[in-house]
């Protein structure tokens, strides 16, 4: 599987293969045009951060990316961080790759790190802190250089790297934390995946077009519709 490439094969091909089993559809308008998907997972919210459903994460993962993935095999691979490495039982270095731009144009560097982790662990309380137990442990997160971030936990803390696997990147805003219903009310998600937002009808679609710089290379697509379709013979029909 090619990291970072759009539209993950594992994810495209379930989607794809699941016609068969009546859980999500696939039609291309035309080729590596627009792609139409239908499916039963609704996305609760345009925050990555909010809840640790899959539903949520599935749709979310082509607009946001995580320092950290984790192939078929489950195995650690490089994400937005490139390497990583203990410096002692409390502590951790991860390096970032280098230019990556959010979708608004903005470069990708440790500080977005550093908003990330301090987003999550300290202003999203349960039920919204569906990610907390990920963070919990880090007592600082700091970033002595713009492809660097040093992590101090409470403990030894052996699967950082996996936790850092479940978690999307955001861009941090100039000022103030964003909030689950800034996000919701219009603040157009903000990542660095291969599909920018485009639209969002709570319980209905998700629309994205491809992002063509993209670091990971051009993405197949260039229209990616979801559309909520939750009845299996509804789903079937819409083929």
């Amino acid at each position: 599987m090619k990291l970072g490439s759009p539209f993950r094969p594992r994810l495209l091909s379930a989607l794809l293969f699941s016609i068969f089993l009546g859980s999500a559809s696939a039609t291309p308008a035309q080729e590596r045009g627009e792609l139409r998907i239908a499916t039963s997972y609704k996305l609760m919210t345009l925050d990555p951060h909010y809840a640790n459903l899959n539903e949520n994460t599935s749709l979310l993962s082509h607009i946001y990316e995580r320092l950290v993935y984790q192939d078929e095999n489950l195995e650690l691979k490089p994400g937005l961080a490139t390497s990583w490495r203990p410096l002692s039982d409390t502590q951790w270095a991860f390096k970032l790759r280098d230019k990556v731009r959010f979708h608004d144009g903005s470069a990708f560097d440790a500080d977005d790190v550093v908003y990330t982790i301090e987003r999550i662990r300290d202003f999203l309380k349960p039920p919204s802190g569906g990610f907390r137990s990920y963070v919990s442990g880090i007592t600082s997160v700091s970033a002595p250089d713009p492809l660097t971030v040093l992590i101090e936990t409470d403990g030894a803390v052996p699967n950082l790297p996996l936790f850092f696997s479940s978690l999307f990147v955001m861009n941090r805003p100039s000022e103030g934390v964003e909030t689950t219903e800034d996000l919701n009310a219009g603040h157009p998600p903000n990542g660095t995946g291969p599909y920018r937002f485009e639209s969002w009808s709570s319980g209905e679609s998700l629309r994205l077009a491809r992002n063509d710089d993209y670091w990971g290379g051009k993405p197949a697509w260039s229209k990616v519709t979801f559309r909520v379709i939750e009845n299996p013979a509804a789903r079937v029909a819409a083929l």
